[in-house]
């Protein structure tokens, strides 16, 4: 299907955009500005997530980020049926809130929430969203790998941002989480204490290895800016 064909496309459901490519889906809103505001939604947990891990962030275009960030907070409050202007208040409450779920539309919240502040979240939110992540000590261990790995819409990618970059407070702040985690693993039986001392080490250098490539993709931002 070509640009010039889909530019002219009439969607009335969101999940239609799930069927176009990156670069077809900045082309379709970029000359339809009102479609995300008019077009219809019903977006499941699933459904957002799959949308959001098809949405590639452009590591040196803050420009299209900026537009990436936009239409995503736009799916976002369709997807929680909410006014856009309260996604950064919803976010805060969950996390003010100590994230109590208090039934499965607070949980699917929590997932869609998660998906989004771990693309453009504050790094306050970002670390508040890594401590429930790995608050169930049943998947704590599963969680961290996860997290801590490349094109799984955790921590990782949250860091290859040039906008994100780790400094050493949020690399302290980072492995106090993970090892408060691992400890309440270990101490309710989940793991034992040779694979609490093996994941404790292996993800403090995990978050070393983050920190320095997120500086080499800051300073790679500076030269194509000085270029």
């Amino acid at each position: 299907m070509k640009i010039d064909a889909i530019s002219a496309l009439k969607i009335t459901d969101i999940s239609q955009l799930n069927k176009l490519s990156a670069s077809e889906k900045v082309d379709v809103i970029q000359k339809n500005p009102n479609l995300l505001s008019e077009i219809k939604t019903t977006i499941t947990k699933a459904d957002y997530a799959q949308m959001m891990s098809q949405r590639p962030l452009i590591r040196f275009r803050p420009l299209k980020n900026s537009f990436v960030k936009k239409g995503d907070k736009i799916i976002l409050a369709k997807s929680l049926d909410i006014d856009v202007s309260d996604v950064d208040s919803t976010i805060r409450s969950i996390i003010e809130t100590n994230f109590e779920i208090q039934n499965a539309q607070t949980l699917d919240y929590i997932e869609k929430l998660k998906a989004y502040v771990y693309r453009h979240g504050k790094k306050d939110e970002v670390l508040a969203f890594l401590k429930y992540e790995l608050s169930d000590v049943k998947t704590t261990l599963q969680m961290l790998y996860k997290t801590l790995d490349y094109e799984t819409g955790g921590l990782c990618d949250y860091f290859q941002r040039p906008c994100h970059m780790m400094s050493n407070k949020t690399l302290k702040d980072i492995y106090e989480i993970i090892d408060e985690s691992l400890k309440n693993a270990n101490n309710s039986n989940t793991i034992s204490d040779e694979v609490y001392y093996q994941s404790a080490n292996w993800a403090l250098k995990r978050i070393y290895q983050i920190q320095n490539d997120s500086r080499v993709i800051r300073a790679a931002k500076l030269a194509y800016k000085l270029s």
